[in-house]
């Protein structure tokens, strides 16, 4: 509710509460002292009602512009110059919430891969990563194979390095997991791997997106061993 509204509503409350009062709580006759005392009221409760005059705030901000008008976060560690950069160019960007959503994606992605479910893929890769999971996962599928992928726990999850060139902005992340894969064949005998043995995988996830396009989403657009 804004400041008009909320002058108008108060001086009505007076207004309503002095019409009350007059018709409900006064006896009959009054001296001329209350009389004017209720004219005094009157008056105050129409020049409460009156709209305002209006009231120069400055200019309303949403929450990119608010976020933008905020002091700059300071950041440290290798990253930290890209990871200001991106902040400049993107208010909204935030590392710590990044590092939730790409533990999330690691997790997405490894499943999706075993599964074959290119619909995911597609959401969370680049079109050059996606182009070599769907080769990958086809010919997988051509020798009658599946793949079974548990991850036991995501160790480690840290922001190594950040840039921005132009409007790309690329995140690499070091992802440390511990978990256990074995391909099958089309009887469902195992064919490599053992589901038993938990391994430890370092690798490094290289996340990218345009900061011009309104669409918020990273997608993968590169994995390493770490």
């Amino acid at each position: 509710m804004d400041l008009l509204q909320l002058l108008f509503f108060a001086g009505l409350a007076v207004f309503l509460g002095v019409r009350l009062y007059m018709t409900l709580g006064k006896p009959t006759g009054r001296s001329p002292e209350e009389h004017a005392r209720e004219e005094r009221e009157r008056q105050a409760a129409r020049e409460a009602a009156a709209p305002a005059r209006p009231v120069s705030l400055g200019r309303q901000t949403g929450p990119a512009e608010t976020a933008a008008m905020a002091p700059e976060p300071a950041y440290d560690g290798p990253a930290a110059e890209g990871l200001a950069a991106i902040r400049r160019i993107d208010p909204a960007f935030d590392p710590d919430e990044f590092l939730k959503g790409a533990k999330g994606a690691y997790e997405m992605i490894v499943t999706a891969f075993a599964k074959a479910d290119l619909d995911t893929l597609r959401m969370l890769l680049s079109d050059r990563v996606y182009a070599k999971y769907a080769e990958a996962i086809a010919a997988r599928q051509e020798k009658g194979e599946t793949l079974i992928t548990e991850i036991e726990r995501l160790k480690e999850a840290a922001i190594k390095e950040a840039s921005l060139n132009h409007n790309r902005a690329k995140l690499k992340i070091a992802f440390t997991a511990e978990l256990a894969s074995e391909t099958r064949d089309s009887d469902g005998k195992p064919v490599s791997g053992d589901l038993t043995t938990l391994k430890t995988v370092s690798e490094i996830w290289s996340f990218e997106r345009d900061v011009d396009d309104p669409n918020p989403n990273w997608r993968l657009s590169g994995v390493k061993p770490a």
